[in-house]
């Protein structure tokens, strides 16, 4: 298998797939109308296709000789199956995130559900291997919730904003000022329930007869598969908002579409699977925990620009508002310098 050979080339997968996990949700956007619900039976054949697809290239190719069925024979039944447990706990936390995305656009689903995700994610794993400085470690954490709150503040406001506007020119039945706080609800649920994928992921590796990164992804994939027919009919069934649907809504969609969910689990598992290929570094390859941070939150940062200057979801909101976004940023920005930096910081210094 194909694993990059030092610090720098391994820096340079991580950021290329943050990228990539910074975007992905761009292609649902694209969609328009298309429901969160069918898009993402489309994204769910896409990670699998992309897992299988870079299992059987990078994963079976090498100087080393060790091909992915390799990794598949020696690995235990028991890891196989925690990597298609972790996936099926990432993949509703995902899914919740997307319904977030949905109602309340890309920022709030990136700066609440990815921002939470990761940085409880990197707290679990220092409660089950501590190293670095707990305190300034639970410090970022808390500025990054604290910037994630100060988002969620400022989208209500201009969703009140604009719920003024159209009761003014007479475009809403409703006459009271109320508004839903259903999106930053599902993006926070999405992402605390998905931060509990790194001890199940970290389960899956450990050991003699641990998953290799490819097989990981590969058995990852599996269990989004298996467990996007559960949660999308759940969700189809009591949706996040709209009517019901049935089954056979997803086939009268356009091609477009359906490609675009593709495009967009390819997109993920691209980023999500750099992930498994730099935790594997050895030696002198192994990257910097601050570095490694750092770019991983990067996703976020990316996630949010597109929201904010591609999509422009707080174009026209008044100055109060965006100062206040502003201000959320800087402060996920400070949080998520101190969660890295932590890693290098003993707690004696």
């Amino acid at each position: 298998m194909i694993l990059p050979g030092s610090q720098l080339y391994n820096l340079i997968l991580l950021a290329f797939g943050m990228l990539c996990l910074g975007t992905w949700a761009n292609t649902f956007k694209i969609t328009s109308k298309w429901r969160f619900e069918l898009y993402y039976f489309d994204f769910a054949l896409g990670t699998l296709l992309a897992a299988i697809l870079i299992g059987l290239t990078f994963g079976s190719l090498g100087w080393d000789g060790f091909a992915l069925t390799d990794d598949l024979r020696i690995a235990g039944k028991q890891k196989e199956a925690l990597a298609m447990a972790a996936g099926g706990v990432f993949n509703l936390g995902n899914m919740l995130i997307a319904g977030a995305l949905s109602v309340a656009g890309v920022t709030v689903a990136y700066m609440l559900g990815l921002a939470i995700m990761l940085t409880a994610g990197i707290v679990m794993s220092y409660f089950m291997s501590p190293a670095g400085n707990g305190a300034m470690l639970a410090g970022g954490a808390v500025l990054v919730l604290g910037a994630a709150i100060l988002l969620g503040v400022a989208f209500r406001m201009q969703a009140l904003a604009r719920l003024v506007v159209l009761m003014r020119e007479g475009k809403t039945k409703s006459t009271k000022k109320i508004v839903s706080t259903k999106g930053q609800l599902l993006a926070i649920g999405g992402g605390l329930i998905g931060s509990a994928y790194f001890p199940l992921m970290n389960s899956a590796r450990s050991g003699e007869n641990g998953l290799g990164p490819y097989g990981l992804g590969v058995f990852f994939a599996i269990g989004i598969v298996i467990t996007t027919f559960v949660y999308s009919l759940f969700f189809m069934n009591l949706p996040v908002h709209g009517e019901p649907l049935e089954l056979s809504a997803y086939f009268t969609g356009k091609a477009k579409s359906h490609w675009l969910g593709i495009a967009g689990g390819i997109l993920w598992y691209i980023g999500i699977a750099s992930t498994f290929v730099v935790a594997r570094a050895e030696d002198k390859a192994i990257p910097s925990p601050v570095s490694v941070r750092a770019i991983m939150l990067a996703a976020v940062a990316v996630g949010a620009f597109w929201g904010l200057f591609g999509w422009k979801e707080f174009a026209g909101a008044e100055g109060r508002i965006k100062t206040i976004v502003m201000v959320a940023l800087f402060i996920f920005v400070v949080g998520a310098v101190g969660v890295s930096f932590s890693a290098a910081i003993s707690t004696a210094g």
